[in-house]
């Protein structure tokens, strides 16, 4: 679940695209292949929200990875594998 607090966010929901700006609510239901992006040059904040729980541990071992170097598509992949997806 994503919620949107400012600029503007494009989230791909299956075969579906949409825009969201400021409070913006997004639910991929489980399963759902999605992504998100932001399209424009200014920032954007929002909340992520994650159940049931696990992938924290996937977003604490990518922000570790980042810290050792850049986060490549390889690097990326590698780190999702371990937690049971894959990055498309």
């Amino acid at each position: 679940m994503f919620y949107v607090l400012e600029g503007t966010m494009t989230f791909r929901l299956g075969d579906e695209s949409l825009t969201a700006g400021p409070g913006t609510f997004v639910c991929a239901r489980p399963g759902e292949v999605h992504t998100f992006s932001n399209p424009t040059d200014q920032p954007a904040r929002f909340l992520n929200f994650n159940t049931p729980s696990g992938f924290e541990h996937y977003m604490r071992e990518l922000a570790a990875a980042g810290r050792d170097g850049p986060l490549t598509p390889e690097v990326i992949g590698e780190i999702a594998s371990r937690h049971d997806f894959r990055v498309a």
